[in-house]
């Protein structure tokens, strides 16, 4: 059975206390004393090598997750790809739905917000953080009253849903 270093360490300690009170006279061995510093070098030594590989096993999963995310953006940007693709071909054809034994696509007519001019914007369409940006539901929900925003318009925009 071996020994965690705080047992190594206590048996260093308790070799100290082996010593005759009255005369001063070591009760242990050079043999003991060698024996336990062994133990404790390996013990050490070993608890080295059980670091520097958790530290490689970290320096790899954070390679692995940087070469996994820029998979994902790369795929992200195939899919992307892939639907303008696929709406663009069915609107060619006039096609609004298409289903199939594996997928239904359709396409939906949507309205988002298109900013022109962002400068033009009134301020109670603006969010403020450290920088100011459009708040598009906003402007969306102006437009779509007819309340006119300088610098905003409606723009149709046709999407794609694949399940």
């Amino acid at each position: 059975m071996t020994r965690s270093l705080y047992e190594i360490n206590a048996a260093y300690l308790q070799l100290f206390e082996r010593v005759d009170p009255e005369t001063g006279e070591i009760l242990f061995t050079d043999e003991e004393l060698d024996a336990i510093k062994e133990e404790f070098e390996v013990k050490a030594d070993n608890i080295g090598c059980l670091i520097k590989e958790v530290k490689a096993l970290i320096k790899a999963r954070k390679e692995e997750i940087d070469a996994l995310k820029m998979k994902n953006d790369s795929d992200q940007k195939r899919v992307d790809h892939l639907e303008k693709y696929l709406l663009n071909a069915l609107m060619m054809r006039g096609k609004k739905k298409l289903a199939t034994a594996r997928n239904t696509i359709s396409t939906r007519n949507t309205k988002s917000v298109s900013i022109d001019a962002e400068i033009l914007i009134p301020k109670e369409y603006l969010k403020v953080k450290t920088e100011t940006s459009p708040m598009k539901k906003e402007i969306g929900a102006a437009l779509k009253q007819g309340i006119d925003v300088p610098g905003c318009s409606l723009v149709g925009k046709t999407s794609l849903t694949v399940k």
